[in-house]
């Protein structure tokens, strides 16, 4: 691996960010990390720290006008979400690095705006829900197919989502929340997958698709993601999709992930898009314990400006079947946060990564969406059984 002279920036230092500040590290690059937490976790294994919000971008460049910089700062990166990625952008275009138009960024800050963007693309999203009654009409019903979803137009995690299953209640919700602030969409049926890929000079990489399985109805909190997806013969028109995405949103170089929903009719509804690395445990777990893959290094390489090209993961490294990120939830009479029990595997199958999300005695009863999970486990099987009846294994399992 060829060592490098210089600097990378880390927006961010906490436990998720030290894959990329190792990758950084690996290569023999000095890095400087911002974090409001001086103990943040990330910060031991940094070179020089700036204590600050990664949301004020104004102050981090500030600060960096006051850091020697003996070694060239050649890069700039983050595997935070939201604002922190619109910093990233800020900041690579201030101080002359790769990375995103900050007017891309910011639109996808907003789901309504970036929702119709993709959709003059032609890329199928969710039908937008009509509440304004035309002005004239006699009849006051409303011509709305229910369920439908109330989702923020801001946030992440599964936070803040709504059902709303009859006109009652939407009236309701209106009337409690305002349009301004949530998306109203028909609810779409299918199957979940989680795409990750790179953008490199307006290009799309497609690295990997994975299927996700939720809780449904009425939370949709994310409980399994794994690998290789059911899905992987729709790689083709999946690519395709997030190129037209890249080119309506005018992303230019970074990390990228999108969730579809495939109907039974083979149609690929986009739910969510971000230029981020994304969550879930799927970069710094799944991918490399499955396909044996750095997601990392190639981060690093991307938005350093290496010459690199990401291909399509299909093939498992290590003679596995199927690898999977499991969530555990509380049960149905649980209040407190219990310590974790540990898994027992059955022959065949392995566990190649464990945590307690939720430190013991916190209380569970407020908790929303996805912070509801417990617990996170990564779990692989060589056994040739079908993924739904492996995953129905463990489920069962890990019931409390």
């Amino acid at each position: 691996m060829k060592q490098l002279n210089g600097s990378y920036l880390s927006i961010g230092a906490g436990e998720n960010q030290i894959p990329l500040i190792r990758a950084a590290k690996l290569r023999g690059l000095k890095v400087i990390a911002v974090d409001t937490n001086p103990m943040a976790p990330g910060l031991n294994e940094c070179d020089i720290k700036i204590l600050e919000s990664t949301h004020e971008y104004r102050k981090i460049l500030h600060a960096m006008s006051k850091v020697p910089l003996p070694y060239k700062l050649l890069g700039v990166g983050s595997r935070s979400f939201g604002k922190a990625v619109f910093t990233v952008s800020y900041l690579a275009e201030k101080l002359k690095l790769r990375g995103n138009p900050r007017e891309s960024t910011n639109l996808f800050l907003d789901k309504e705006k970036c929702k119709q963007t993709v959709s003059k693309y032609g890329i199928p999203v969710p039908a937008a829900v009509n509440t304004i009654l035309p002005v004239k009409t006699k009849d006051k019903k409303l011509d709305i197919v229910f369920p439908i979803i109330a989702k923020p137009k801001s946030g992440s995690g599964k936070k803040g989502i709504t059902v709303l299953e009859s006109e009652v209640e939407l009236k309701k919700f209106t009337k409690l929340k305002s349009n301004d602030s949530f998306l109203l969409e028909a609810y779409t049926t299918g199957d979940e997958v989680t795409v990750l890929g790179f953008v490199i000079n307006k290009r799309f990489y497609l690295i990997s698709i994975t299927d996700k399985i939720t809780t449904g109805v009425p939370e949709f909190i994310e409980i399994v993601h794994i690998a290789p997806s059911a899905h992987i013969d729709m790689a083709g028109e999946l690519k395709m999709i997030c190129q037209s995405i890249v080119t309506a949103t005018k992303l230019k170089t970074g990390p990228f992930v999108a969730e579809f929903k495939i109907t039974k009719n083979g149609e690929c509804i986009l739910m969510e898009a971000a230029p981020e690395v994304g969550g879930e445990y799927l970069a710094d777990q799944l991918l490399p314990n499955h396909y044996g893959y750095d997601y990392f290094k190639d981060l690093l390489s991307v938005t350093i400006g290496e010459k690199t090209r990401p291909e399509f993961l299909k093939q498992s490294k290590n003679g596995s079947n199927h690898s999977a990120i499991v969530f555990t939830l509380p049960g149905p009479k649980q209040k407190k946060m219990g310590e974790m029990v540990p898994f027992i595997p059955k022959p065949f199958e392995s566990v190649f990564f464990t945590k307690q999300l939720v430190e013991t005695g916190v209380n569970l009863e407020k908790r929303e969406g996805n912070h509801k999970r417990t617990s996170v486990m990564g779990m692989s099987t060589k056994q040739s059984i079908p993924a739904k009846e492996w995953l129905e294994s463990i489920l069962h399992r890990l019931e409390p």
